[in-house]
């Protein structure tokens, strides 16, 4: 098996960052948790891990979390003597390796890359953030997501805690590896400075050699990641390869859908200039002269909407209640006349009659 690993400090004060290699274990930890105790934390799960696994030893998914269960209960012991070390923590990338199959298993946004350039595809973790899972779902492209400003934000990590709280691992199992086949497992650092279609397109040369390809791996990140950025890349070799299945874990993505999706991202951020051109290039409007401009400019309060009167017709004034009464109060007058005057004929015929 080749292997080459690097780690470098990026334009940050320290480098947080921790990677290391056995016979039985790869690993790399992307400290958090500010100056010392990232590092720290980053250097104490990595050193756990590969006493564990300093051997290949038959093993599966729960011996796995089992132990990095352990790992992060010796971390929260550090509090007990070290209370202000409370929150430090570190991701965590593995590959580990038994005497049939491998298993992969993260936890936080450190990553692991299965390039497999003779059958023109790859397989990658996702990260444990809302942006990866925007990632997984294609609600964005996976190149969009290394510049979303929320993409550092993670949402599973190995943290020192008085609680007691411990991280899931997410783990896959490898069955199948074959010759050619190159692993990669490396901090954000290292994303930052290459996308997926860059990483399709560096590892796939053929026309240069495993070390011709880390080494500009390396110089790229320390040319353009401002973060810390570690990674180990391990390409595997005919007595290496192992067929104990056919990979039924892994999600596999052809190069031409990654070459697809850096094209959409491409599309996508074209739109996006042309509308900012758009906007930048459009004419002021004219301020309005009339003398309801003003009002007409601020957004009314729904109870104040009203209909625009139409000046075609004559305004529709409701009578008073003074001038209602006195028009209903005039037939009622007039009926009351006739009552008199019919009760005073009958009185007159009646006396006419008794006098006579």
């Amino acid at each position: 098996m080749k292997l080459y690993h690097f780690s470098q400090q990026g334009k940050r004060s320290n480098n947080e960052d921790s990677l290391g290699t056995s016979a039985g274990l790869f690993t790399v930890c992307d400290g958090m948790g500010g100056h010392i105790a990232g590092e720290r934390a980053s250097g104490f799960v990595k050193e756990a891990m590969l006493k564990a696994f300093a051997e290949p030893k038959p093993l599966g998914k729960m011996e796995i979390q089992q132990q990095l269960n352990q790992v992060q209960a010796d971390l929260n012991q550090l509090l007990e003597k070290e209370p202000e070390l409370e929150k430090m923590g570190t991701t965590f990338t593995g590959v580990f390796i038994t005497p049939d199959v491998w298993y992969a298993a993260h936890i936080g946004d450190s990553r692991i890359y299965l390039f497999r350039p003779s059958e023109q595809k790859l397989w990658h973790t996702w990260d444990h953030s809302l942006v990866g899972e925007l990632m997984r779902t294609k609600e964005i492209t996976v190149e969009a997501g290394r510049f979303h400003p929320m993409s550092n934000r993670i949402s599973k990590a190995i943290i020192a805690q008085k609680d007691g709280k411990l991280a899931s691992a997410s783990i896959v199992k490898i069955d199948e590896l074959k010759a050619g086949d190159i692993l990669l497992l490396c901090s954000d650092g290292v994303v930052e400075a290459w996308g997926d279609w860059e990483l399709v397109q560096l590892f796939s040369d053929e026309s240069l050699g495993f070390e011709q390809k880390c080494k500009q791996l390396a110089q790229r990140c320390n040319e353009k990641s401002k973060d810390n950025n570690t990674a180990i890349i391990a390409e595997i070799e005919e007595k290496d390869a192992f067929s104990f299945g056919t990979n039924e874990e892994l999600e596999w993505t052809t190069f031409d859908e990654v070459e697809a999706d850096y094209q959409q991202y491409l599309k996508d951020n074209e739109k996006v200039k042309e509308v900012h051109k758009a906007q930048e290039n459009k004419p002021a409007q004219k301020e309005e002269t009339s003398p309801n401009a003003e009002s007409e400019k601020k957004p009314m309060a729904k109870d104040n909407l009203q209909k625009p009167l139409d000046k075609t017709k004559k305004p529709y004034i409701k009578p008073s209640t003074s001038s209602s009464s006195q028009q209903e109060g005039k037939p009622k007058r007039k009926k009351s006349l006739w009552v008199v005057i019919l009760f005073i004929a009958v009185a007159a015929v009646v006396a006419y009659f008794f006098l006579k």
